[in-house]
């Protein structure tokens, strides 16, 4: 099997493996349940790994990409500025409250904040801009590197992000599903783009150099 298709065959399992959660309760079941089953590791580690949603992951992957091919490394700032429209321009649409407000509203008397992690409230929380980042920086490095531990590491810390949302009590399960898929889109796009641009321009220099 292809390092990309294990990839992809993932990415669709843990995506059908979330809706189906997603039907088993109320929106907010999966939260509540994550809240009463933390473990002081599971703390520490959705605590960090979250952060490569952010500008973090970003830095780190294109500082790898970098060391290999300039050239790819270019594509990780063109992709973090398009997440952030997109992320953007979402939550502005859908305007869904948070898991604090809703838990608040719900009368949970249960476990809030991990750590010193702030615990977010407002109506942002559709889809979640950390899982949709963390799913288009590891799917188009899981297409631009197509190797089998690559893919699999990608999957890993990609699920791990969408699943921190809901650990951290930031988003409920669905905010991060719909992320994922939205940038497990992004992320393919933009490779396909740069892929055949990168195409065209060694086709353009392979017939600039026979005619020399």
């Amino acid at each position: 099997m292809s390092a990309w298709r294990i990839y992809v065959i993932g990415a669709f399992v843990f995506m059908a493996a979330g809706i189906a959660i997603t039907f088993l309760g109320d929106k907010g079941h999966f939260v509540r349940w994550l809240a009463l089953h933390r473990t002081p590791f599971a703390d520490y580690y959705f605590y960090h790994v979250t952060k490569l949603g952010e500008e973090y992951g970003f830095i780190i992957i294109g500082i790898l990409l970098w060391l290999k091919s300039w050239r790819r490394m270019i594509v990780i700032p063109l992709l973090g500025g398009l997440v952030t429209v997109v992320t953007y321009l979402l939550k502005e649409w859908f305007q869904h409250e948070r898991p604090f407000l809703y838990l608040e509203r719900t009368g949970w008397e249960g476990p809030l904040g991990v750590l010193d992690y702030q615990v977010l409230s407002g109506h942002a929380s559709f889809p979640s801009g950390h899982s949709m980042a963390a799913w288009a920086l590891f799917t188009l490095t899981a297409a631009l590197i197509r190797k089998p531990w690559v893919s699999f590491v990608c999957l890993f810390l990609a699920a791990s992000v969408s699943l921190s949302r809901v650990y951290l009590i930031a988003h409920f399960l669905r905010d991060t599903i719909a992320g994922a898929a939205v940038g497990f889109a992004l992320g393919y796009a933009l490779y396909y783009f740069f892929d055949n641009m990168m195409k065209k321009r060694e086709l353009s220099q392979a017939f600039t150099q026979k005619d020399a």
